[in-house]
């Protein structure tokens, strides 16, 4: 068992719920926030791209520049702007909680992907436990329904591409340093936030958003998600896509856990969540 990849992959789940948590706080600030969240967006993706230019350039950190590195560009892309335009265009249109239940299934995606492409086979058990994890997300997010065509479509091309990046992703971690692809993948999101922002118009007045307590809770939400992101690329190539994807989203329990809020349904489904990712991790035959 490896276990710096599951202690590394409990962590990415960690720091995202960490880095959800300020995101929220931040965009609260900001009334009309549309063009600031993408700005936001591609802060979180730009800071860590641009911390390890300079660990590159000053401190010569190693990172292989090959043509494969071109499918984690891709992945950086399809994660970050496809992804998040769907995503938000969703959740004004379905509402959160439905847009959340759908995008949270990226891993039905992904393990068929990785199936078709990777040849990573998962056993009965790990089939069964993937089941039994991803339908208690998914009810654990699921708060109503809103019948928007176009919304759900948006939702699962979010889901799509979250799925995509992770496959992409894991064609090359398999040759190259989790560094090499990590970085790959940054720049291919930061370029694709820039030309969003570059072709939208600004809607926010920059008064409401420079103060103290706002830049401390934009740095805290930029590096949990940065070192979210990093460990759970770390991660896949440590134990493989999809016991990183079940660790992963352990995020979900740490949400409950830091908000304290606590139900009866919620535990339960908490519960089924912790027993089908268990399933998964403890399969003896899949291959990762």
């Amino acid at each position: 068992m490896n276990k710096i990849g599951y202690i590394s992959g409990i962590l990415s789940g960690l720091f995202w719920a960490l880095a959800g948590i300020f995101y929220v706080k931040v965009t609260d600030r900001v009334v009309d926030s549309s063009y600031f969240v993408f700005v936001l967006l591609f802060c979180i993706e730009f800071i860590p791209w641009l911390f390890l230019t300079l660990l590159i350039l000053f401190f010569k950190k190693e990172v292989v520049f090959k043509r494969k590195l071109i499918f984690p560009f891709f992945a950086g892309l399809l994660a970050g702007p496809v992804a998040m335009y769907c995503y938000l265009n969703a959740i004004s249109l379905i509402g959160l909680s439905f847009s959340a239940s759908i995008t949270s299934l990226y891993p039905v995606f992904a393990t068929f992907l990785a199936f078709v492409f990777l040849k990573q086979k998962i056993n009965i058990q790990g089939f069964f436990g993937l089941l039994l994890a991803l339908t208690s997300l998914f009810l654990l997010f699921f708060n109503g329904l809103s019948f928007n065509f176009f919304g759900i479509i948006l939702a699962l091309i979010c889901a799509l591409s979250w799925g995509t990046e992770l496959v992409l992703s894991s064609i090359v971690l398999k040759e190259l340093s989790t560094t090499s692809v990590y970085y790959s993948r940054q720049t291919g999101a930061s370029f694709g936030y820039a030309i969003l922002i570059f072709v939208q118009e600004p809607n926010f007045a920059f008064d409401d958003i420079l103060s103290f307590n706002f830049i401390v809770l934009l740095l805290c939400a930029v590096s949990f998600w940065g070192l979210s992101y990093f460990l759970y690329y770390f991660t896949i190539s440590k134990i493989g896509l999809i016991k990183a994807m079940m660790l992963n989203i352990s995020y979900v329990i740490w949400f409950v856990i830091i908000q304290s809020e606590f139900d009866f349904k919620q535990i339960a489904l908490i519960f089924l969540v912790f027993i089908g990712a268990n399933l998964v991790l403890f399969s003896k035959k899949d291959k990762d």
